[in-house]
């Protein structure tokens, strides 16, 4: 086998730009207009109309870097501005009747502008680092230990599986199917010893991205390792799938193909919307498919005959971002750095720090009323954000997360580093979940990180020693 190196056999790829201009501007006047066109009249309609708004100018600015290429459209700033406006508002592209008695108008306009301002901290944020070479040194990969990184994640990711079914394949997917939470490899909610080894099933999170780079440079791995990935992906996609987690398996789908794209520099923009737009479409709809069949419990219930399709339902995170605008700061001061302290802290064994605290000292649940030790409510980054320091949190939020995202960017910068380009793709999770959520932000750095740490200390020795 030929080694995956240099400019992948002979083929040549532009560098990850950077946001240009225009498509910024394009976004920042957007949400300007839509603030401004905020309607008076009724909850839903404000959100739709931001929703109208926000998505014209996003997929405005999009369609003027795709004349820059394919590669200028797989970058981290434009997958968390996507990702964000799936969280918040794509929903209300499509009638939500109960909306109305849920969140009152004053509140509704208020969340909708923290929203408008997260988007608008994540533009401008991308903007603030400079131009600079990537911060990974190049290291290449020879398809054999490609593979070999792809094997390990496998086996140790699953391991916590593996051992809690006795190394029954039948019974791991029998288990699969059922309802969440009642599979005999659970974690609990403060953990111990044992969750030391469920936390290495982060590195799942690899394997999506290895297989998409792989299935670019499918002439370089034999029958028997393309068998192997496919079917080792198959049954990720299928336990995301049947756990109802969408935010997984959308970022499992969104970390393949990027991966694929950015390794195929000769893709054609026609090529790339003829696989993504179906692509999108058919997870749109898979989204809402696993949302009834996570509330029906397990997939099972896909036998029946009571799914009702009658809108896109997500999270309703707005609403939530709304409402919490009615408890912070008037029923509860703002919990400044309580937040980010605990995002830091989440990977923190407790079996490593038994007094570790649990949570928010207000959570949100319990500032929304609907704390029963079950449920749990979402409301991204900007939620988040706007419960520790208010609007100017969100601000900052926000333009950190763009500024952190134009750094990421120039990882993926050297074409010639096949290490440096799934590494990159690796990051997208990270990216996408940052904007579902601060508080499980860092957790998901740390298969990226394990990447880091495998490619240079331990693939890397093996293949300059090969050389």
């Amino acid at each position: 086998m030929t080694e995956l190196s240099g400019s992948f056999n002979g083929q040549t790829a532009e560098n990850i730009p950077r946001s240009p201009a225009i498509p910024t501007l394009i976004m920042v006047v957007g949400l300007a207009v839509t603030w401004l066109a905020l309607p008076s009249t009724e909850s839903e309609s404000i959100f739709s109309t931001a929703a109208i708004g926000v998505g014209l100018a996003l997929l405005g600015a999009t369609i003027v870097e795709a004349f820059a290429g394919v590669r200028a459209l797989i970058r981290t700033d434009n997958l968390m501005l996507w990702v964000f406006y799936g969280l918040t508002l794509l929903e209300f592209l499509f009638p939500q009747p109960d909306v109305n008695s849920s969140v009152s108008i004053d509140a509704a306009t208020r969340g909708t502008e923290v929203v408008l301002l997260a988007f608008f901290g994540l533009v401008l944020g991308r903007h603030l680092v400079s131009t600079r070479s990537s911060p990974v040194a190049p290291v290449d990969f020879k398809p054999g230990h490609l593979f070999g990184l792809f094997l390990f994640a496998f086996i140790v990711g699953y391991l916590h599986i593996f051992i809690a079914v006795n190394f029954d394949p039948i019974e791991m997917i029998t288990q699969m199917a059922r309802p969440r939470f009642t599979q005999s490899w659970g974690r609990g909610k403060l953990g111990d010893i044992s969750a030391l080894l469920y936390e290495l099933s982060l590195l799942i999170y690899l394997l999506p991205p290895i297989a998409g780079f792989m299935f670019a440079r499918a002439k370089q791995f034999s029958v028997l390792q393309k068998s192997i990935v496919i079917s080792v992906l198959s049954l990720t996609f299928f336990y995301a799938f049947a756990q109802g987690t969408r935010n997984v398996l959308g970022t499992y789908v969104i970390a393949m193909f990027g991966a694929y794209v950015l390794s195929r520099p000769e893709l054609k923009l026609k090529r790339l919307l003829m696989v993504g737009v179906p692509m999108a479409a058919l997870l749109l709809f898979v989204s809402t498919l696993m949302l009834e069949l996570r509330s029906a419990g397990g997939i099972g219930s896909l036998a029946g005959d009571q799914r009702h399709f009658n809108t896109l339902y997500i999270d309703h995170n707005i609403v939530n971002i709304s409402n919490l605008t009615n408890v912070f700061p008037d029923a509860v001061n703002y919990l400044g750095l309580e937040i980010p302290i605990q995002a830091i802290i989440k990977p923190v064994p407790r079996a490593l720090w038994p007094g570790k605290p649990e949570g928010l000292s207000t959570s949100i649940e319990a500032a929304l009323g609907s704390f029963d030790g079950v449920t749990t409510l979402a409301c991204t980054f900007a939620g988040e954000a706007y419960m520790a320091f208010g609007f100017a949190g969100v601000l900052i939020a926000g333009l950190i997360f763009g500024a952190a995202a134009g750094r990421w960017n120039q990882v993926g910068q050297d074409k010639k580093s096949s290490f440096s380009q799934i590494l990159y793709a690796s990051g997208f999770l990270c990216a996408a979940m940052s904007m579902r959520s601060l508080l499980t932000m860092v957790p998901f750095m740390l298969p990226t990180l394990a990447m880091w740490i495998i490619g240079k200390s331990l693939l890397s020795k093996a293949g300059n020693q090969t050389r």
